[in-house]
Order: structure tokens, then C-alpha cells, then sequence
């Protein structure tokens, strides 16, 4: 089966081709720099394309039977009038795109995997699904609200959908976890707000095994990419200084605080969801991380 991954050289897609080609698949995969077409994955096929210019190698699609879609730029990018445009721009414009490539051609795709994310959930220390839950008021809800529609799209031209809604990727390459550790290890780690606000994390690990899982399964619908059990603020706070044998010496920093600092932005540590990791393992997906500190042993092993 060959499989084609947008977003291939960012932390969750080198991740995902590199294990895609291990499980025997054939992958091509979209760079926007043509010169990341060779040489960064060896066995995989790269085509440059540019969603923006409308311009794309066509034989990117041949034998392709799933994509899997993960383009999109850092939602912790700036939050300024352009950088908002920008973040709903590179999930939008990118889905627009291959589906009227899909759309006006003969093509042998048949199935589509998208990220998504747990921003969509309101700030809610009750647990949510992906039937069962409230809805963010916000820029982060309004962003995973658009780029579901997009996304959703592929089921006009016979396309399976599968929603990856993605909680805190717990990874020492990339992610927010390397700054947190840092400030850990410097002795600046602290409790955010009350502390209370629930942190839905994922190994990345367990996260490229969902993909996996869902393409090889075919799965369609939505599906939250979270661990079974996750921790507030405080927990995680706690449990990450005792993996890296540091002390919490600073107090806790209040909510009024960071909003004052950061700004809108700040919805990204002191808010946060408790969502339920339920109907993927209903599905078959067996977790290699429940538990906070097991992932955290791992990753700093």
C-alpha cells in the first residue's frame, strides 16, 4: 500500500514516515522546499508541492491509496491579526487544495487521516468525547472548527475521513516539552494558574501508532490521540521535576499573571481539557504509555 503524508518533516511526521517504511508501506510524501524532495527519508518518494500557488507534481498521487494529512503550522506561532490568518491559513488552504486535486481527476485514493486537535474542547475539568462535549469559545476552537470542515470534505468525493484530534505531544525533539524540561532543569519549573487544568498528553510513540492503527484499519470518524489518564498542571508539574531529579522552588505563577505576559496565548497553559481516551481503544489501539510517568521515563531515559 503507498501512502502519501503531508507535513512529513515536522516532529510527527518524521516520525510517522520513518515507521510507515519500517511496517513495510511505500510513502511519498509533499515538501514545499524542493530540495527536501531527496535524501530525508531513505525509501520514500518526495514531491515539491505549493498549496499558495496552486502548483504540485502530479505523480505525487499515483498507487496513493491513503494520505495522511498533517500540514499545518505551529499553533504556538504568534497570535498577532497576521499570525492568526496564518495558522487558520496553513490547515485551510492545504486541505483546499488536495481535495480539488482529488476531485477533478481519477485518482485511487480512497482513504484521508487528518490532524486535528483537543483545542476544540472547551476548558472543562470534566471528561469529554468525541460525541459528548463542549465546545471552545475561543481562537483555538475556532481554528479545529474550520479545519474539521475542510477536512470533512473529502467525504463529498467517496474519501474515508478519519479526525486525529491531538492532545500535548509528549517528545524530546520537539513540542512544548523540551522548553518545559528546560525550565524544569533550571530550577524555573512551576505550577501555571491553580494548577487544577487538565493536560490531555500522548507519547509520541503511542501518537504515530494511532495513525498507524487507523490507516491500517481503515477506520473512519473522529478519534482522540490522548493517553488514557491525564494530569493537571500540578501533576504534571510534580512528576516531570522527579523524572529529571529537580525541585520546584519558585510558586506557583497566577493566571492574571501569565495573561498579562503573554496574552490570549496564556488559554495554552492555564486552560485545559480532560478527554477521554475511550473509543480509540474500544477500536483495538492498545496504548504503550498510560502513564504519565512511564512516558516521561522513557523519553528521558
Amino acid at each position: 500500500m503507498r501512502i502519501l503524508v503531508t507535513g512529513a518533516t515536522g516532529l510527527i511526521g518524521k516520525q510517522l514516515v520513518h515507521k510507515l517504511l519500517e511496517e513495510g508501506y511505500e510513502v511519498n510524501y509533499l515538501t514545499t522546499n524542493k530540495e527536501k524532495k531527496e535524501g530525508v527519508f531513505i525509501g520514500a518518494k518526495g514531491f515539491y508541492w505549493n498549496p499558495y500557488k496552486g502548483e504540485i507534481e502530479e505523480k505525487a498521487f499515483d498507487e496513493v491509496y491513503t494520505i495522511i494529512h498533517l500540514a499545518g503550522s505551529n499553533i504556538s506561532e504568534s497570535w498577532s491579526k497576521t499570525g492568526k490568518a496564518k495558522i487558520v491559513e496553513s490547515r485551510i488552504v492545504p486541505s483546499n487544495f488536495i481535495y480539488e486535486q482529488l476531485a477533478k481527476k481519477t485518482h485511487s485514493v480512497k482513504q484521508i487521516v487528518c490532524s486535528s486537535a483537543v483545542g476544540l474542547y472547551a476548558n472543562s475539568s470534566k471528561w469529554q468525547s468525541e460525541e459528548q462535549y463542549f465546545e471552545a469559545d475561543n481562537f483555538l476552537g475556532s481554528v479545529v472548527s474550520q479545519w474539521e470542515a475542510a477536512n470533512l470534505k473529502f467525504q463529498e468525493i467517496g474519501v474515508k475521513v478519519s479526525l486525529v484530534r491531538i492532545g500535548l505531544v509528549l517528545a524530546k525533539e520537539g513540542g512544548a516539552l523540551p522548553q518545559i524540561a528546560k525550565m524544569t532543569n533550571w530550577y524555573m519549573g512551576s505550577v501555571l494558574g491553580d494548577g487544577k487544568q487538565f493536560y490531555s498528553w500522548i507519547h509520541i510513540k503511542d501518537l504515530v501508532g494511532i495513525f498507524l492503527f487507523l490507516t491500517k484499519h481503515e477506520k473512519e470518524g473522529v478519534y482522540n490521540a490522548v493517553a488514557p489518564k491525564p494530569e493537571t498542571n500540578k501533576s504534571f508539574t510534580i512528576r516531570l521535576s522527579k523524572v529529571l531529579n529537580k525541585k520546584i522552588l519558585l510558586p506557583a505563577v497566577p493566571k492574571w499573571v501569565l495573561k498579562m505576559v503573554i496574552g490570549e496565548k496564556a488559554v495554552l497553559v492555564v486552560e485545559g481539557q480532560r478527554v477521554s481516551s475511550a473509543k480509540i481503544e474500544k477500536a483495538g489501539y492498545v496504548f504503550n504509555y498510560c502513564e504519565l510517568k512511564t512516558a516521561l521515563q522513557d523519553i528521558y531515559k
